[in-house]
């Protein structure tokens, strides 16, 4: 598919029949934070994507089909690698979602709020171009950074300070997260 050439489906070709869906990305993101759930089984996750995705009423022997195709959908058509699961992740839709908003709007001038409908891959395509200049890539810096093992001293007291804002699950204590700040509470 070429974006600036083809439109962007609103159906999907399961086991050849041809299902609307809610390509919505407010939905689509709905279905994301579902995934995301860790208090969720994967059963219970594909029904929300079967269920929330799709308009169109799913037989049982498409089901799998429609699941594969929904995921492949939400990856703009793409399909997922191998080994892409155990990246880790450098945001939350759920946690940074005011600075995915306010990035889109500083950057492309669209108040996302004020917006009745607007395509997933639209939104996936704004949201891969927000400015460096926004918050929101500034916490994606410093993650990814922190990942990396690669914060300068400077960086990790801009870290512990906001810390409640830059780890995805600060609730969620972990052995990682312990040794992180025993060597930061170290270089000080």
């Amino acid at each position: 598919m070429n974006v600036l050439t083809d439109k962007f489906p609103t159906k999907i070709n399961v086991n050849n029949k041809i299902l609307s869906i809610n390509s919505d990305f407010r939905n689509c993101i709905k279905i994301i934070e579902a995934f995301e759930d860790e208090d969720l089984l994967d059963d219970e996750k594909y029904l929300i994507l079967i269920k929330r995705l799709y308009i169109d009423e799913i037989e049982d022997e498409d089901l799998q089909e429609a699941i594969i195709k929904g995921i492949k959908f939400l990856d703009l058509g793409e399909e997922n690698e191998d080994g892409e699961e155990n990246v880790k992740r450098l945001y939350s839709f759920t946690k940074d979602d005011n600075y995915i908003y306010t990035g889109i709007r500083q950057s492309h001038n669209i108040d996302l709020n004020s917006i009745g409908y607007l395509h997933w891959w639209n939104f996936v395509y704004l949201f891969l171009d927000i400015g460096q200049d926004c918050m929101f890539n500034q916490l994606i810096y410093y993650r990814q950074r922190k990942n990396e093992g690669k914060l300068t001293k400077d960086e990790k007291k801009v870290y512990i300070s906001m810390r409640k804002i830059l780890d995805l699950n600060y609730e969620e204590e972990n052995e990682d997260d312990d040794e992180f700040m025993k060597k930061l509470n170290s270089q000080e």
